[in-house]
């Protein structure tokens, strides 16, 4: 089966890595065809296990490798392009941006209730499966709602892209 990894953490906050090693140490794990998109963490796999399994051995091994905490998020191929077209509010506006914060699990209702409290005049949200979605009035760095808040108030680690750069993604795949 064909993934795509989105990793935290990666080329962000002083913790930078060499697209090169990070396709070698997913290659020492025994996955083929490992490749990476862009240089954020991205990266496309083949592997016959389950998408969990290769969460937790992802993360595990490059805690290992790189010294710090690399939250990891799988998705099958097929699913990115679903995720990347997904609108849960229609037409994105001009000026807008839309992204998409990949989860290991479904929030359960508690979380996704306080996620959705934090919607303002320049931020929304919908929790769509393991995936919530953040419109923002204009770029990331205008959202009122920090991801360290996000995270805390999701109860779990995530990870965000840009829905454009993910279309992107799934028009490699």
């Amino acid at each position: 089966m064909r993934y795509v990894a989105f990793l935290g953490g990666i080329n962000v906050g002083g913790h930078r890595v060499k697209m090169d090693r990070l396709r070698d140490e997913l290659t020492s794990l025994g996955y083929d065809d490992v490749a990476t998109f862009i240089a954020s963490g991205n990266v496309i796999l083949t592997s016959r296990k389950r998408a969990a399994t290769l969460e937790s051995e992802i993360e595990g091994h490059l805690h290992d490798a790189l010294g710090y905490a690399v939250p990891t998020f799988v998705r099958p191929a097929p699913d990115i392009s679903d995720i990347a077209s997904h609108r849960p509010w229609g037409t994105v506006p001009p000026g807008h941006t839309l992204m998409v914060w990949f989860l290991q699990s479904r929030p359960d209702a508690d979380a996704a209730a306080a996620t959705h409290a934090l919607a303002n005049d320049q931020d929304r949200f919908a929790v769509v499966g393991t995936e919530l979605y953040q419109q923002i009035a204009g770029g990331f760095s205008n959202s009122s709602v920090k991801a360290n808040v996000l995270a805390r108030t999701l109860g779990r680690p995530a990870t965000a892209r840009n829905t454009t750069s993910v279309g992107k993604l799934a028009a490699t795949l």
